[in-house]
């Protein structure tokens, strides 16, 4: 099989050096896992950038990973990844059935798999839901099906954040389950057992267990994940410096190691933890949406400057159309070029959306092209993805 030889024997030669690498920066310790059954899929949930390191550390054979397509525009960086461990594209925001191919392509040939079933790591601190075409897929499959947990992950290198910080990450394995026992269920019981195994909480673990993630400048970026004041209600005004948190209404807060909001000075504190936070957030943004649908289809809903366009060729390149400012209206996203032009993408026109990284729009249109859109300061592509969700859902149920 492609790259098997070569990865098994880089990879070994690089264990040493990467046990290293997560236990400075995490306090990684894990469990070993020896599977019973072979070949497997390893589902596991998705917490840092780090995590195919941390999964590989606790098993005795190679693994492929379902990657996301941007990791192989890097250039140099990304022949290098293939060069290493062959992984697997999946496109964001679009129906990856050659994902699913080259899946079952190296089932077939005997090798194991690592897939992370969110899909995306959470803003929030709360495991985000799995595709339902996950338990399709290991049914399918005929692989013995391993699921993993990784804890501590959210605190230790949030999604929205700067940086990173140590307190203590662990890997384990949750349950093994055999090629009989997954022929024995129905897709929707291995959709259950997934999403039980799998299930994190990152505050109420730390509430049982209560640990400090200590590091620099905490608070920084939170804007990316928070983009709605409960004081004042407006969009985009919240902004962060150091471990503070603050609005232009007057709201000010701090982003303690705990991962827990105080008051800076005489504020108020709305919410203790970016997940009560982002809960509000997602239920207000739906009664917010009402009144935007009622807009005029000219009516500006918000706007951010210092824009990037690219259109992407799959695992391949992204070539900048231009740069500008990204626009919301009730019924489309407008991306104004400097040069000019005037690209609308219409939401009947969107297949899907979907975010990469910390602030990467990226969308697939249907006419089978994909396009990212990338910001040179901290902005929200959450707001974007809940806006055009809650908007694209209404516009489908009224017709």
């Amino acid at each position: 099989m492609k790259g098997l030889l070569r990865y098994g024997l880089i990879y070994n030669l690089f264990k040493i050096i990467l046990r290293q690498i997560v236990k400075v920066k995490f306090n990684y310790t894990y469990e070993k896992v020896i599977p019973r059954y072979k070949p497997y899929i390893v589902l596991s949930n998705h917490t840092t950038n780090y995590d195919p390191i941390m999964i590989g550390l606790s098993f005795p054979g190679l693994l492929y990973y379902v990657a996301s397509d941007h990791i192989f525009r890097l250039g140099i960086l990304s022949k290098l990844l293939v060069l290493l461990a062959d992984p697997i594209p999946r496109l964001k925001a679009t129906a990856e059935t050659q994902a699913v191919k080259q899946i079952l392509k190296r089932i077939k040939a005997g090798g194991s798999v690592c897939i992370f079933a969110e899909g995306n790591r959470s803003f929030s601190g709360e495991t985000v839901d799995i595709p339902e075409s996950t338990g399709k897929l290991i049914k399918l499959s005929g692989a013995a099906l391993i699921t993993y947990r990784l804890d501590g992950g959210y605190f230790s290198s949030p999604r929205w954040s700067k940086t990173l910080r140590r307190g203590s990450m662990t890997g384990r394995k949750v349950r093994e389950y055999s090629p009989e026992e997954i022929k024995a269920m129905t897709v929707d019981e291995i959709n259950m057992i997934i999403k039980n195994d799998l299930y994190v909480n990152a505050y109420e673990e730390n509430k049982r267990n209560p640990i400090a993630f200590h590091g620099k400048k905490l608070a920084e970026n939170l804007e990316t994940a928070l983009y709605l004041c409960p004081m004042c209600g407006e969009i985009a005004t919240l902004k962060s410096e150091n471990d503070r948190f603050h609005c232009s209404c007057g709201l000010s807060l701090k982003y303690t190691p705990y991962g827990k909001f105080v008051a800076d000075g005489n504020s108020k504190v709305p919410f203790e933890t970016v997940l009560d936070w982002s809960n509000w957030q997602s239920e207000k943004i739906k009664e917010l949406a009402q009144t935007y649908n009622k807009l005029s289809p000219d009516k500006l809903i918000f706007c951010d400057e210092g824009q990037s366009l690219f259109e992407i060729d799959k695992a391949s390149k992204s070539n900048l159309v231009d740069k500008g400012k990204l626009c919301m209206y009730n019924n489309r996203l407008v991306f104004y070029c400097e040069n000019g032009d005037e690209y609308n993408f219409y939401f009947e026109k969107i297949s899907d959306m979907a975010i990469h990284g910390q602030m990467v729009l990226i969308f697939s249109t249907t006419d089978h092209k994909s396009f990212e859109i990338r910001s040179n300061h901290p902005r929200s592509a959450v707001k974007y993805l809940d806006v055009y969700r809650e908007l694209k859902t209404r516009g489908k149920a009224e017709e």
